[in-house]
């Protein structure tokens, strides 16, 4: 195995963790301060006989200018970690070489930031981080459909009350802390102005949430006694925000839930990280 730099093992382990990173968020995880300290170790590693990492490249969009490349692990750069001692079931990778997720990508990238800042808020505060796992992870094992045996995300949760079927929240994540209950969260990512398609998502969350189903699909327990999970919203766009909180802070069937979601906006996810700034439905600030 050859040698690799400080700076490319922490590359190839935030990619192991996160599957996908962009330069930015690479930064943003503090493995360099600038894109001249980033952009040539990911021209290394992508240059070798066998690179270990790939990248997806994008045209330019009329609306949105050229989206960020995305990196991820070949399976090259899966063997050398493997060799570093990591278990390969904790090394994100996507399962088909020929990866793009053109449609998907400010959504996808959104989803990844909310974790990033998740994990350095974990990492400030000593907390660990035990798992977490992506709406667009497929794992395989167990959780198929009926129809062929295709893989299911693996944050898919069946809901079998009022005809609802199923819903698959953008992340999951457990994070222990010292001596008292865990952070449970169900994460939801909304991108644009339907304020209608994240209310249905609210409604099969609390569908769930009074069964109990997060609790025991992910075996989150404190003590012996199954941990309620908390959703966290993070918006785009920062108005549809704030009418689906007023939709929902008049909703009588939505009180009993209120306190178990969160809601912020984007920009401000970027300014104050994880830790600051959650509000409920209500608008009254929300501790995590």
């Amino acid at each position: 195995m050859r040698h690799f730099s400080a700076t490319e093992q922490a590359i190839l382990q935030a990619l192991a963790l996160f599957q996908y990173l962009t330069a930015t968020q690479l930064m943003k995880l503090g493995i360099t301060k600038t894109r001249k300290g980033v952009y040539p170790t990911l021209a290394r590693l992508m240059a070798e006989h066998k690179p270990t990492i790939a990248r997806i490249n994008y045209t330019v969009s009329p609306v949105y200018g050229r989206p960020e490349s995305v990196h991820y692990l070949a399976r090259e750069g899966v063997k050398i970690l493997q060799e570093m001692g990591l278990d390969a079931g904790e090394i994100k990778h996507p399962r088909r070489t020929a990866v793009t997720f053109a449609s998907d990508h400010s959504h996808r990238i959104s989803t990844i930031n909310f974790f990033i800042a998740l994990k350095l808020w974990v990492d400030r505060k000593g907390y660990t981080l035990r798992d977490f796992s992506f709406y667009f992870q497929q794992g395989g094992g167990s959780n198929r459909n009926n129809k062929g045996g295709v893989s299911l995300s693996d944050n898919r949760l069946d809901i079998e009350a009022h005809g609802v079927g199923y819903i698959v929240p953008d992340g999951v994540a457990i994070v222990e802390r010292p001596n008292t209950t865990p952070v449970f969260i169900l994460f939801e990512q909304h991108n644009g102005k339907d304020t209608k398609r994240f209310l249905e998502q609210v409604h099969g969350h609390t569908l769930a949430m009074a069964e109990g189903i997060p609790s025991i699909r992910f075996d989150v327990k404190h003590d012996g006694e199954y941990v309620a999970n908390r959703v966290f919203c993070v918006f785009e766009n920062e108005a549809c925000m704030q009418a689906a909180m007023h939709r929902l802070a008049k909703s009588a069937d939505f009180q009993p839930f209120l306190p178990l979601f969160y809601f912020k906006s984007e920009s401000a996810l970027d300014t104050t990280g994880f830790e600051e700034g959650w509000i409920a439905a209500n608008a009254r600030q929300a501790e995590i």
